[in-house]
């Protein structure tokens, strides 16, 4: 794709609302790159398409060259699903999707269903899909599934970034406390209930102040009668639509942000929120459980008018709670990543090959990593993980003068970085090596913020290249060598040329996460439970592992006895740890990692022996139902190693 696309949006592209600001803002950030974007807005209806909107969609698209590429936001393409389907082989149509329209509050089933369909079938068709959240990420395959419509396109979180902004002052002794909504008055944003929940906040030490556009008459009629009904016109104001100088100075003067809504595709407001140093009260609804970090606020379940009561209470009334909540949004503040971040994995996602059919500059199709796979198993993998190596590679680079350089060979999303940067000394340099385009930019955009053990950003490269051969891979100037969960792809040239060069260069290497090739299930009390169907299971799934990934024959779970081997012939003074997932049965939070884990061994073993796919499929059904039921759980074997060669400390940079 060339670096050109036009954006096709539902009305006035200019609106305040999250998900216009959004386009804009990435729009903004690509044209500094030197993006060339047009931006077309649509007359008519939305979403609910009447016959303006699908001519002003069909005209749109018309008048556009084959071959070009658009993306359309979800909002306009949602309900014109043959609208779409006409042009999906003309045109490289990309979907920009914010939250499902199916999941708007306030729809009966029937209309319901039909958003929800009449979505489904756009976005088969197309050829992308961006999504601004991992909720919708995981969102679109259960609507997929249970609706029966597959969507066969890539589906890549794209999650905001948040523009810089000044701390807002904390709330003085004796001074009214001023809470800040920012919603369109729409029944989704619950107005409504933040207004029951203040009539029963003590006190008059506080001020809401809610500024939104009144989308709903009825609806904002709705609000302003609960706010004359009880007693709180001079406590609660709708201050309506106001321009972006004016909500920074509401910022400015805040004391806490309020968002008491239903259901957010992502919650822009609470980042930016967070920008400002403040803490947010908020729910749990759609994607918000995971745009709020833990210790920067507070939430509950959308529509508990007690329980956000209760919330709102708390925070006025308790000085030093919103002390620690204060301090929870400060840290969270310094993990917020930027726009530029946010364009760069966006035009990542534009851009990204057909991995299957570009071999020479990616691994091949069965090694690829989903982002939404990569994000699953990070807790797992921290949890696990050996503090006592990444202590010692601290150590080990604590002697420099210089900044230490990391480089990090298949980094994926970044995970090892995240895990390791803040266990590390300071003003480090990571060079951030993988083949896919998309994953070095979320790696980059979650890279954001991410300090060292002394409080200090963390210098980030990213190199897009294969990591055959090893030789051609920019591991110069690195002191410490180190990668995540990639061991097993590799062969055993494959490592011998890579100990050959870090030994060259007096390297160190911290290897982590290396799967050694044994899995079981766990009971309740953690014991292993054995079964002859998954002893069949598990030979066939290390069949599979040693097929050729695209660095050669994969070793597999064998992979760090070769790598101990080779580093002992090189010298190398070796330390592991044994660092295996746990994963405990009736674990909810846990759960989705097993399924996932399940589905891949099942989808592996297929692979491997397609003749017993009925007996595989049966295994797989059966394990699944276990897992849910809390009856097993899964332990998976990992290994980490730190090796360091012959002289104590890391040579310097020539």
């Amino acid at each position: 794709m060339s670096r050109r696309f036009t954006l096709i949006v539902a009305g006035d592209p200019a609106q305040r609302t999250g998900g216009y600001i959004y386009d804009a803002r990435i729009v903004s950030a690509l044209r500094d790159q030197g993006w060339e974007i047009d931006v077309v807005g649509l007359a008519g209806v939305f979403p609910d398409a009447d016959a303006e909107a699908a001519a002003a969609l069909a005209q749109a698209l018309e008048t556009l060259p084959d071959h070009a590429a658009v993306v359309i936001d979800g909002l306009a393409m949602g309900a014109l699903p043959d609208m779409v389907a006409q042009h999906t082989t003309r045109l490289d149509i990309t979907a920009l999707l914010h939250h499902p329209l199916g999941d708007e509050l306030g729809l009966d089933e029937a209309d319901q269903q039909r958003f929800h369909r009449s979505e489904l079938t756009a976005l088969a068709s197309v050829a992308r899909i961006i999504v601004t959240s991992h909720f919708t990420a995981r969102r679109l395959p259960e609507l997929a599934a249970h609706y029966a419509i597959p969507i066969n396109a890539s589906v890549t979180v794209v999650e905001p970034g948040v523009a810089q902004a000044p701390v807002s002052p904390e709330a003085e002794a004796g001074e009214t406390l001023r809470l800040l909504c920012v919603a369109t008055l729409t029944p989704r944003k619950g107005q409504d209930v933040l207004v029951q929940a203040l009539a029963g906040v003590a006190g008059n030490h506080w001020q809401c102040d809610c500024y939104g556009g009144a989308r709903d008459a009825a609806f904002t009629q709705r609000v302003q009668q609960l706010i004359d009904q009880n007693g709180l016109q001079s406590s609660v104001c709708l201050r309506g639509e106001c321009d972006s100088e004016t909500l920074e100075a509401a910022y400015q003067h805040a004391h806490a942000l309020v968002l008491p809504s239903w259901y957010e595709g992502y919650g822009m407001v609470v980042t930016e929120a967070l920008a400002h140093g403040l803490p947010v009260i908020t729910t749990t609804g759609g994607a918000l459980g995971d745009t709020l970090p833990e210790g920067a606020g507070i939430s509950v379940e959308p529509g508990d008018v007690a329980a956000l009561q209760d919330a709102l209470s708390q925070f006025c009334n308790d000085a030093e709670l919103r002390q620690q909540l204060r301090h929870g949004a400060a840290q969270a503040r310094g993990q917020l990543s930027d726009w530029q971040a946010a364009s760069e994995a966006f035009a990542a996602a534009l851009t990204a090959q057909n991995h299957a059919a570009n071999d020479s500059l990616t691994l091949r199709a069965g090694s690829q990593f989903e982002s939404d796979w990569l994000t699953l198993r990070e807790a797992a993998d921290f949890a696990s993980r050996s503090q006592r190596l990444a202590t010692f590679a601290a150590e080990w680079l604590s002697p420099l003068s210089s900044a230490p350089v990391i480089a990090d060979l298949g980094c994926g999303r970044g995970s090892n970085m995240r895990f390791l940067a803040p266990r590390f000394c300071a003003h480090q340099r990571w060079e951030l090596i993988d083949h896919d385009a998309l994953l070095l930019a979320q790696a980059r955009q979650c890279a954001a913020g991410l300090s060292d053990s002394q409080g200090q950003p963390v210098a980030v490269e990213t190199h897009c290249v294969s990591l055959e051969p090893i030789t051609d891979v920019p591991l110069g100037d690195a002191h410490l060598v180190t990668a995540s969960a990639l061991l097993d792809l590799v062969s055993q040239q494959w490592i011998e040329a890579l100990v050959g060069r870090c030994a060259e260069r007096q390297q160190a290497l911290l290897i982590a996460l290396s799967v050694t090739g044994e899995w079981h299930f766990i009971d309740a009390q953690g014991e292993p439970v054995l079964d002859d169907e998954d002893h069949w299971l598990l030979a066939m799934f290390i069949a599979h592992q040693q097929r050729d990934k695209g660095l050669g024959d994969a070793l597999g779970g064998q992979a760090q006895e070769v790598l101990v081997a080779t580093l002992e012939k090189a010298d190398y003074r070796i330390e592991q740890d044994d660092t295996p997932w746990q994963l405990a049965a009736g674990n909810h939070d846990q759960q989705p990692l097993m399924m996932a884990l399940l589905e891949g061994w099942a989808e592996a073993a297929t692979e491997q022996a397609p003749d017993a796919a009925a007996r595989i499929a049966s295994w797989l059904e059966q394990r699944q139902q276990a897992v849910a039921n809390g009856e097993l759980g899964i332990w998976v074997g990992h290994r980490d190693l730190f090796a360091i060669p012959p002289f104590a400390k890391p040579q310097e940079e020539a």
